[in-house]
């Protein structure tokens, strides 16, 4: 009776996954062309210096989050158990704590963004000659932010029941109406105030919505709980939330910083290119994000319910296909971001918005290194493994702090991104996994940094054939980008096949794909009879 109840479990959590993750492909790609195509419109209409100011002031909010202190991902790990047991009123304890210091956080952020008004003027100075004034801009994007924490504890109901998919639905419908307005405004008002404006109010919006979702479906979890959190989960909350504000800190600093240290030690106009391809970056990072975010649920669910051995199995499966799709992604960006921000993005044929080769490998290794811990540190987090390497983070922004910073006054922006990659390396690369199994697993880490130093190999190769094949084609037009995209979907994919098809991996992913064909077959057949 126990196996038959495990194997149910299994297959509701393949079916939740799968759910999540064709939800979520399907919201964004939509919501990608969408944010494309008034991107385009919007560098006609304004300029690369506006895209700077977007950048800069989104950076300055992402450094305000500090105040969240990391503690979402500590109350979303004590709930995967609860909601897997079935065990209401716990739920709803952690749901009251998680609300009322999001709330907190919302008045903490506001009050350190309006601290930061008396030096906007420093900002002014850098500043090109842009029509807008600054201190309103910046209130746009600040009130933005704090709208958004009022309804974080009820997005956290979604990810702990497996349930992302409500996620995407709310933000596909929030987006589309977004993109749509601020095309309109673009095409017809050219006002940036109002252009900014509309995101405010798509936020609002958002959080409307995940209002409704969340009293609907969630309604039992939303009332008021019978007696306070019990002390040890409290505990085991603190303890996770203080190590959580080292990794937070860490995780800002580098990836909240580059764009400001670009802006203070080269130009706007500098940020504003390297912001189309941080649009690209972020657009695929976000699309795998999804597709990771929709196996969070299960990927908890099973940490509460299986043994380390069967994770350890789990996690190796998900790992393999998860570095094939950011090998692929990493290719693609390599041989297709140039030609798409000259055919689709660049004003005219005199003027560019490009980096030379250079820059755009070290892009492209910057993607790669950042994501390919992503899997290791969702499995990680879900354990809850946060106290071990709390002091990793600290490390990784000094560093990429120092390296950014030294290099990018003797060669520019190469320098800003090879603090990043550098500081990857030499931390969250090797610690993050070296964490998990020894704590966890009790394996050894070896064989984990083996894999991925020849999957480095591999998508360097993959990715050096498939730019020789696509700079045959020199054209700059919408023809060449589909050629060009329709090499990248088939040599990288072929390559990898070639040199992965004869791992341990592979063969294991085969079978697993196998067997779950075999169980949506037996359940449609069943089904079937039963009507």
């Amino acid at each position: 009776m126990e196996s038959v109840s495990k194997d149910i479990t299994s297959k509701s959590r393949v079916a939740n996954s799968m759910r999540n993750i064709v939800f979520s492909v399907v919201a964004y790609g939509l919501q990608t062309i969408l944010a494309f195509v008034v991107r385009r419109y919007f560098i006609y209409c304004f300029n690369e210096e506006y895209l700077g100011l977007n950048s800069l002031f989104t950076n300055i909010l992402s450094i305000l989050s500090l105040a969240e202190l990391g503690f979402g991902s500590a109350v979303l790990f004590s709930m995967y158990k609860p909601m897997a047991d079935g065990d209401e009123e716990t739920v709803r304890e952690l749901l009251a704590l998680y609300k009322k210091f999001y709330f907190i956080i919302a008045f903490v952020v506001a009050g350190l963004g309006l601290l930061v008004l008396p030096f906007m003027d420093h900002f002014a100075k850098k500043a090109p000659a842009v029509d807008v004034n600054l201190y309103v801009i910046y209130l746009i994007f600040l009130l933005n932010s704090v709208v958004s924490y009022f309804c974080a504890h009820r997005r956290a109901l979604f990810y702990a029941s497996q349930r992302s998919d409500f996620e995407s639905k709310t933000n596909i419908i929030s987006n589309i109406i977004l993109y749509v307005a601020q095309l309109l405004v673009i095409l017809f008002l050219k006002n940036y105030y109002i252009y900014l404006t509309l995101t405010l109010v798509s936020t609002i919006i958002n959080c409307l919505l995940v209002v409704f979702v969340t009293n609907k479906h969630y309604k039992k979890y939303l009332q008021k709980p019978e007696k306070k959190i019990e002390k040890e989960t409290k505990k085991t909350i603190e303890k996770n939330v203080f190590a959580l504000i080292f990794h937070k800190i860490g995780s800002v600093i580098v990836y909240s910083t580059d764009s400001l240290v670009i802006f203070l030690m080269l130009d706007a106009a500098t940020l504003g290119r390297y912001s189309n391809y941080l649009m690209i970056t972020s657009a695929v990072t976000t699309l795998v994000s999804l597709i990771a975010s929709a196996l969070r649920g299960s990927i908890g669910n099973s940490i509460a319910t299986q043994t380390p051995e069967q994770n350890y199995k789990l996690m190796g499966k998900i790992n393999f296909i998860y570095m094939w799709i950011i090998s692929f992604c990493s290719v693609c960006i390599f041989c297709l971001a140039n030609p798409f921000i000259d055919i689709i993005l660049t004003k005219s044929a005199d003027s560019t918005l490009t980096f030379d080769f250079t820059v755009l490998v070290l892009i492209c290794f910057y993607f790669f290194f950042l994501q390919a811990k992503g899997m290791v540190g969702m499995f990680k987090e879900c354990v809850g493994l946060f106290y071990q390497d709390r002091f990793k983070s600290i490390f990784e922004s000094i560093i990429n702090l120092v390296v950014s910073i030294v290099l990018a006054k003797f060669i520019g922006i190469s320098g800003v991104i090879i603090g990043t990659i550098v500081s990857t390396i030499s931390t969250c690369i090797w610690v993050e996994p070296y964490v998990l199994n020894k704590n966890y697993y009790h394996k050894s880490t070896l064989k984990y940094l083996l894999q991925l130093l020849f999957r480095v190999i591999v998508t360097t190769i993959a990715g050096g054939v498939t730019y020789y094949l696509c700079s045959f084609i020199s054209a700059l037009n919408i023809e060449s980008l589909l050629l060009k995209a329709l090499i990248c979907v088939f040599i990288p994919n072929i390559i990898f096949l070639i040199c992965y098809c004869w791992t341990p991996e592979f063969k294991e992913c085969i079978a697993w794909a196998k067997d779950i064909l075999k169980s949506r077959k037996s359940i449609k057949e069943k089904n079937h009879e039963t009507k």
